[in-house]
């Protein structure tokens, strides 16, 4: 009950700034139009070998767009290293819950705000251009579900443990470009990783990156299995795993910087 109380008020937090994000939304599908328009142009009038025809790279582009608000556009750090710097983290550390827990379901709920009030009218803009992918068996949308719960939940744990090296350095701001980088660029979201050449192709489809925006997309578009899916509670696994040692490192470590 703890962490769903925290969750709507994380929820509730958000919603005072639904203009502004309405208007950011724009923005994104401006962006997620330009990709298409690439895609268009390279695909035009080409023999196209495999899944990935005009269409098809529309829609994969359009939801894209509408998972990154869920998985990838998270809070820097997910804001641990300003409870670092003010010195607010040593009461976060003393409360009877656990501080990964604390920390991610804050964040979770700005991640179901952006869910109805970014993703959703991004999706709907988007689906104008491209028009709208239905999956042919209802098994897929729940498929989808736990696919688009995993992602999210991997990159709140990557975020997280950015956030959590500000127990070592104050700084995480290039940690953090680091991360996006990495996202953007092996994650699938301007590219379909089995078109990126040779071996970074075959090893992008298993880092964690990839459970992020990569397999939540082809899951929904029918063109990921069950392995999809593994790979992504594999990571989950392994990153709480991490997380767990690392938040109990952070408490031994822990060096109040003010307040």
């Amino acid at each position: 009950m703890v962490y769903w109380r925290i969750i709507r008020k994380s929820y509730c937090r958000n919603l005072q700034y639904r203009l502004s994000h309405l208007i950011n939304n724009l923005a994104s599908s401006i962006f997620g139009l330009v990709f298409i328009a690439i895609w268009a142009g390279v695909l035009q009038d080409k023999q196209v070998h495999g899944p990935y025809d005009i269409k098809t790279m529309g829609y994969y582009i359009a939801i894209c767009q509408s998972v990154l608000w869920m998985t990838t556009f998270l809070s820097p750090g997910l804001n641990v290293q300003m409870g670092v710097r003010s010195g607010a983290v040593s009461l976060d550390l003393i409360k009877p819950v656990h501080y990964l827990w604390y920390v991610l379901s804050q964040e979770f709920g700005r991640i179901a705000y952006n869910a109805f009030y970014r993703s959703v009218p991004i999706g709907f803009l988007l689906g104008l251009a491209v028009g709208y992918y239905f999956p042919s068996s209802p098994l897929t949308f729940l498929w989808f579900a736990l696919s688009i719960l995993l992602g999210t939940y991997v990159g709140l744990l990557l975020f997280y443990l950015v956030g959590l090296s500000s127990f070592w350095t104050t700084e995480i701001r290039w940690v953090h470009y680091i991360l996006l980088s990495l996202v953007f660029g092996l994650g699938g979201q301007m590219i379909p990783l089995d078109l990126l050449p040779g071996v970074v192709g075959r090893i992008a489809l298993y880092l964690p990156f990839s459970s992020m925006i990569y397999y939540p997309v082809m899951t929904y578009l029918e063109l990921a299995g069950a392995a999809g899916i593994l790979i992504q509670a594999s990571w989950a696994f392994l990153l709480t795993c991490a997380a767990l040692f690392m938040t109990r490192q952070a408490r031994r470590k822990l060096e109040i910087q003010g307040g």
